[in-house]
């Protein structure tokens, strides 16, 4: 590997002392023994000591027919650290109802403790220049008062 473009602490700081580059993805082994990428280390979300996986939200949201881009990411809880917040944007400007999103999370399997907590409508995402979602923008966002997500609370 080269490195990355004149940074050469970064290129330092991606290899671990073996001399395994790190590349930040999370990932374990099913039950038949094959590796599935849960996400990326940056992207997870730890809500009171719980390990959340965004993709997993992001992909079960996905599958909701009324629903065409999804970001799931942390905001900033004073007392469980972080909590998950769900970005949407809608297929044809009709975003289906926060209590509907998760309720169809929870028909596809998704576990009560990593259900988003607060819902945004979005017309669009701030992305990088591959396509990438930045999530880191839109925490700041949040951060910065500018997107105000609406509370959410599953009861099922």
């Amino acid at each position: 590997m080269l490195g990355y473009f004149d940074d050469q602490t970064a290129t330092e700081l991606s290899f671990n002392r073996d001399g395994w580059f790190m590349t930040g993805d999370l990932a374990r082994f099913d039950e038949r023994g094959n590796l599935q990428i849960a996400g990326r280390k940056k992207d997870l979300i730890i809500r009171g000591g719980h390990n959340i996986y965004p993709v997993r939200i992001e992909d079960y949201t996905l599958r909701h027919t009324g629903v065409a881009k999804a970001a799931a990411f942390a905001v900033p809880d004073d007392r469980l650290g972080e909590r998950v917040c769900l970005a949407v944007i809608p297929r044809a400007n009709k975003a289906p109802a926060a209590m509907e999103l998760l309720q169809h999370l929870s028909d596809q399997g998704l576990s009560k403790y990593d259900m988003p907590e607060f819902f945004l409508e979005l017309d669009s995402f701030p992305l990088t220049a591959s396509g990438k979602v930045l999530k880191r923008r839109l925490v700041e966002m949040v951060t910065q008062g500018l997107l105000k997500p609406q509370p959410v609370r599953w009861q099922g």
